[in-house]
Formats: structure tokens, C-alpha cells, sequence
């Protein structure tokens, strides 16, 4: 018979179980330049899914500055300004092997005031410019040109909702140590493609998730790794240049420092969106993501995290991610 002193302890493992968990979660970030993140290329995810009859939410807020420019052969980019994008994030646990969820995107692109702050993080690390002093700090401008021709500008602020994204996991095996999981998620065109809040496409994507907790244990650390492919209908931004599809893959380790505090290091990448001579559109793009995790409270836990391209110029000079996310109830 289980006495009071053991049933404390079991609840405390299994509330402790929980944090992990949540606190170990990849970032929900993908590469946010304007001419990429209006696809469905999905963000890293625990293979864990949300168990049966649980839900989970969150909301992130991705602040993304931008600065490139390029010129080769007949074609033209620039690429300068801020983009700002909250998103709310529903997962539902349908079954013991199913995950049903949404995600719900708000875009706004504007001047933005973070150029200051990105020189001197630049400065700080030895990271390029750019060109970056060579312009006005603060304005909006993105910018593709082929053979003279215009093929999609933003040049003033605007805001509006991006496309939406249904998904759906399946939970292939779980141990105590160990998860595998398929995700798949559609992509909508809910968002407008002049305004760069989306592709008014309809894009598929399909991947594997891995989970390991007992890998590297002995040090407190959990992996999290994914890779998949993504392909993509018929968008109405730079159309005449885009891909069919994509490969995409990311790789997190979390170091659990207690039981609410972990700190956290990914890689993203992916294959190039669009067939280019540009660096910005044609190569393939990978970005460091470094930050960490802190549980608030019982149900509540705050991410904090910065992203740099260190595929030069495929991804915004620097992104600040913050997102907060319950624990299932």
C-alpha cells in the first residue's frame, strides 16, 4: 500500500516529468525572412505529442531585422526593414496516438528601430555588416527585380493575418526515454502575397521527429531531432522562380540546469526556396538559435531566444524570439 510519503514523491517525479518536457521543447522558429516565411515550412517540434484528451497553447512573437542586398546577372534584391510576427498555437491530444493542432499567424512589416542594436551585436561578435552603414537606418524596403521588371515590393508598413496551418502528428513508438513521430501539417492561403503575408499557396509538409532523454542523460541533456520535406502549390510571389518542394531539418540540445531553468542551442536549415543566381533566394539556409527556458508558476513557461544566420544572408541578420506556452491541462 502506497503511504502519503510515496505518493508525494511519485506526484512530485511525474509533475517534474512534465517540466522537463516543456521546458526542453525545441523553439517554435523557422527562417523568418520575407520571401520565406510566407510558406509552410514548419517550425521544430518534441516528438512527444500531447496526450489523449490534454491540450496545449502558446503564443510566440518573433521580432526579425533584415538587411541585404544583391545584384547578379538580371536579377536584383533588397532587402531592409522589420518584420514582427505573433503566432497562437493549438495542440490536441485526439488519442493515445494522435495529435490534431492549428496555427494562427499575425505579420506586420515596418522600419522597425533594432538596426543600432544589430550593428553593435555585430561589432561585438565580428560579424559582417553587410554594407548596412552604407544606408539609412530604420526604413522598409523589400525589394526583388528581373530583367528590370518589379516582381514584388513592400515599401510601406502593413499588418494583416498570414497563412494558417493545420497539422497533425502520430506518435510511431514512446518509452520512457525515447519518442518517434510523424508530423504533417497544410499550409492555407489565408494571407495576402502583396503584402508579403503569405504565398497564396497551398503547401504539404511531412517529417520525422525524434525525442532522447536518456542519450546524455548523465549531463542533463535532451535531444530533439527532425527532417522532412515540404512541397509547395502555385504561389503568386516571385511564381516563375519557386521550388516544388524543400528539405528541411533541425537538430536541439537543452541542457536542463534545474527542474524550471533549461538553456537551449539549435540548428535550423533548409534547402533553397526559389531557383536564383541570389544568394537570398537560390542558396540553402541555415541559422543558430541560442537562448533558453524558465518555468513560471505551475502551468506557465517562458522562452527567450536569439537567432543569426550563419548561412550568410539566407536568413535575417538576427531574430529575437519570445514565446510562452502552458502545460497540458
Amino acid at each position: 500500500m502506497i503511504n502519503n510519503k510515496t505518493a508525494g514523491f511519485l506526484l512530485a517525479a511525474a509533475a517534474n516529468s512534465v517540466q522537463a518536457d516543456v521546458i526542453d521543447d525545441p523553439y517554435v522558429m523557422t527562417n523568418r525572412s520575407p520571401f520565406v516565411q510566407i510558406y509552410g515550412l514548419p517550425a521544430a517540434q518534441s516528438a512527444k505529442l500531447a496526450t489523449a484528451g490534454t491540450s496545449r497553447t502558446g503564443l510566440q512573437l518573433d521580432i526579425s531585422n533584415n538587411f541585404t542586398e544583391d545584384n547578379k546577372s538580371s536579377e536584383a534584391i533588397f532587402i531592409d526593414g522589420e518584420t514582427h510576427r505573433a503566432n497562437i498555437q493549438f495542440r490536441y491530444g485526439l488519442n493515445d496516438a494522435i495529435e490534431l493542432g492549428i496555427d494562427l499567424p499575425y505579420l506586420s512589416h515596418d522600419s522597425g528601430s533594432l538596426d543600432s542594436l544589430i550593428e553593435d551585436w555585430h561589432d561585438l561578435f565580428g560579424f559582417p555588416d553587410a554594407g548596412r552603414p552604407e544606408f539609412p537606418r530604420d526604413q522598409l524596403q523589400f525589394t526583388y527585380v528581373r530583367d528590370g521588371q518589379v516582381l514584388s515590393r513592400v515599401a510601406s508598413s502593413n499588418d494583416g493575418i498570414g497563412d494558417v496551418s493545420l497539422s497533425m502528428g502520430y506518435q510511431l513508438s514512446q518509452t520512457e526515454t525515447r519518442q518517434w513521430a510523424l508530423r504533417t501539417a497544410v499550409k492555407l492561403p489565408t494571407g495576402d502575397a502583396d503584402d508579403l503575408h503569405g504565398s497564396e499557396s497551398t503547401d504539404v509538409s511531412l517529417g520525422l521527429n525524434v525525442s532522447d532523454q536518456g542519450l546524455l542523460q548523465k549531463y542533463n541533456i535532451i535531444l530533439h531531432a527532425s527532417a522532412g520535406a515540404m512541397w509547395m502549390g502555385g504561389g503568386e510571389v516571385v511564381e516563375e522562380l519557386q521550388e516544388d518542394f524543400v528539405l528541411y531539418g533541425s537538430s536541439t540540445l537543452s541542457w536542463q540546469v534545474t527542474s524550471s531553468v533549461s538553456l537551449k542551442i539549435q540548428l535550423d536549415a533548409h534547402t533553397a526556396f526559389y531557383d536564383s543566381a541570389l544568394t537570398e533566394l537560390g542558396n540553402d539556409s541555415a541559422q543558430l538559435i541560442l537562448g533558453g527556458a524558465v518555468r513560471l508558476g505551475e502551468r506557465w513557461v517562458l522562452d527567450l531566444a536569439v537567432s543569426e544566420d550563419i548561412a550568410v544572408d539566407t536568413a535575417p541578420d538576427m531574430v529575437l524570439h519570445i514565446g510562452i506556452k502552458a502545460i497540458e491541462f
